[in-house]
């Protein structure tokens, strides 16, 4: 049998082995950025908030300057109370794209969340010039606006109730 051809069995024992990289980019074409954040917004949606931050993480290590999924991943975050990765994913996100009143907004939520009222505010603000329609937005700073005077105004009065009784002690 010198000359004869191979059968097909030993082709396949012959063939080079798929590449690590031939399976990755299969698996891309299947599991594609796309359709990670499609699946990591349904988990989202149904309070899954960590699972959804991991195929947000997925969706991110296929599409590096993709500004929605950096925002998404932010606000899942933000439901975890993980404030600090909440916080880079939202600057970000401003980063990538800072025109988008996304990142603002995902940058406020942080703030507000830490009880910074008055960066909140300021965050929300740039969100609302780069979105002047939003009601949603334009409400946020109104009543964040408002519990940053009543704060202020509950400081004063505490400070100078203070005050008065320490005159009353030193009398």
């Amino acid at each position: 049998y010198a000359g004869a051809s191979p059968c097909s069995s030993d082709r396949r024992r012959n063939a080079p082995p798929a590449s690590a990289a031939a399976h990755a980019m299969a698996a891309e074409g299947t599991e594609d950025a796309a359709s990670l954040k499609e699946q990591a917004n349904a988990e989202f949606a149904a309070e899954q908030y960590l699972k959804a931050a991991a195929l947000y993480s997925k969706a991110i290590k296929l599409d590096p300057t993709n500004a929605v999924l950096y925002s998404n991943r932010s606000a899942a975050l933000l439901k975890l109370k993980k404030v600090t990765k909440a916080l880079e994913d939202a600057e970000e996100c401003i980063k990538l794209r800072p025109e988008w009143e996304k990142g603002y907004f995902r940058k406020g939520a942080v703030m507000e969340d830490l009880d910074h009222i008055d960066e909140a505010v300021e965050m929300y603000q740039q969100a609302l010039k780069h979105n002047p329609d939003s009601k949603d937005i334009s409400s946020k700073v109104k009543s964040l606006q408002k519990l940053s005077h009543s704060r202020k105004a509950a400081a004063k009065k505490a400070a100078a109730a203070a005050a008065a009784q320490q005159d009353k002690e030193m009398a």
